[in-house]
């Protein structure tokens, strides 16, 4: 089975775990008397191409991913707590994953919500950074080296990543830079109502060229698109909802049909067979509608016995093999 000719809007929402047409420049919205974090949302800047957002509380509590969130990947666990004073999996309540390719290069940041301890998370980072110092940024202590930081932007959240966009992430929580709430992510979420009631799982970015030049020999990126969305909402039964948009009907129309087909041929794959996965493909509808693709899946209640654990096991296999 190869990665290379998964359909892109599965590989994904499996990997990490709609598009409207967005117009006008991010503007920001402050500045604040104070550090607002009320909207996670607030804390990443405005210029974030791609951002996801996870709410682990939720997973955690979901007969479909409690194993998957409980489970330990080959060790990596303790790893995250050694590197970071936390894991961000088991002991955070909320997470947002974002990268910004403005500069040229990909740049990263994870915010975190949760109770962190700003000593403990010090000493890893610095541990785990020679030369680490401790300075201060709008208010907020930053620990930073080697082009990485990571700072407690209120009492209940943290950010870390690369150096400027920690920082940037402390102006938007301030309203001092635009925050991605305020910008064409946060048309896309108000497009899934996905601010309003809140998924399992947000998935929200805008196709750049240095996305493109790394899904080269890894994924088939379709021509023409732009932008995806998709929401992952775990009730009794799993249902996700993903819009891709398109430059032209054109391209949305051959990207459903590549897709429809690959999926019903990775269906009767023998691996997908034999782990038990074929509700995953049983429930997938891919369609266009002019510009647009449209992507839902539903596996109801009565398909999820196993499922998680089937995926977990699926996981720590491909753990073990990338080391």
């Amino acid at each position: 089975m190869q990665i290379r000719s998964l359909p892109f809007p599965l590989t994904l929402m499996l990997t990490i775990a709609g598009c409207a047409e967005t117009s006008g420049a991010v503007q920001s919205r402050g500045p604040r008397t104070s550090a607002d974090d009320s909207d996670m949302w607030n804390v990443v800047p405005g210029d974030t191409d791609a951002l996801a957002d996870v709410d682990l509380a939720a997973l955690r509590a979901s007969p479909w991913s409690r194993s998957l969130m409980q489970g330990d990947l080959d060790g990596e666990r303790e790893a995250r707590r050694r590197r970071f004073g936390y894991d961000v999996f088991t002991e955070a309540e909320r997470m947002l994953l974002s990268g910004n390719e403005s500069t040229g290069e990909q740049n990263t940041l994870t915010i975190a919500r949760g109770r962190f301890e700003i000593d403990r998370v010090a000493a890893a980072f610095k541990g785990a950074t020679p030369g680490a110092t401790t300075t201060g940024w709008g208010g907020s202590p930053l620990i930073e080296g080697q082009g990485r930081a990571v700072t407690l932007i209120t009492s209940r959240t943290i950010a870390h990543g690369d150096g400027p966009r920690v920082r940037a992430a402390v102006d938007a929580a301030w309203g001092v830079v635009p925050d991605a709430g305020s910008g064409a992510l946060g048309e896309l979420r108000r497009a899934l109502d996905a601010d309003k009631n809140p998924p399992a799982v947000t998935l929200v970015l805008s196709i750049t060229d240095g996305m493109r030049a790394r899904a080269a020999g890894v994924l088939v990126v379709p021509d023409g698109l732009r932008r995806l969305a998709a929401r992952l909402d775990l009730g009794e039964d799993l249902n996700l909802e993903g819009l891709a948009l398109f430059g032209s009907g054109g391209n949305a129309a051959t990207a459903a049909s590549i897709w429809s087909e690959t999926a019903r041929a990775y269906a009767r794959e023998r691996m997908i067979v034999l782990l038990g996965l074929r509700p995953v493909f049983d429930g997938l509808s891919v369609a266009a509608e002019g510009s647009r693709v449209h992507v839902r899946l539903h596996i109801p209640a009565d398909k999820r016995e196993g499922l998680a654990d089937k995926l977990l096991a699926l996981l720590q296999l491909l753990a073990k093999t990338r080391r």
